[in-house]
């Protein structure tokens, strides 16, 4: 009995944000200032969600994260939720 093939994984890449980071693009792609923004990418507990369920690139990611640090640290988002 010859062995069994794997499936190939699929190689499309999806970006969340495919209108931002393109050539005319100026700054990051998320903005600390975006609170709306950066609250879809949280949980009821504050916490980042993972690139996996957030549906988001490495770069997007990366992103993310730095514009949730800069919104903390300047109280727009919470460190914690309750």
């Amino acid at each position: 009995m010859p062995p069994k093939r794997k499936k190939a994984r699929s190689t499309k890449k999806s970006r969340r944000f495919p209108e931002r980071g393109n050539a005319g693009w100026e700054g990051p792609l998320v903005d600390y200032k975006e609170v709306e923004l950066l609250r879809k990418f949280m949980t009821s507990s504050s916490k980042l969600m993972s690139r996996k369920r957030a549906g988001t690139t490495v770069r997007e990611q990366e992103s993310v994260k730095l514009a949730a640090k800069y919104a903390r640290f300047m109280a727009l988002l919470p460190f914690s939720g309750l």
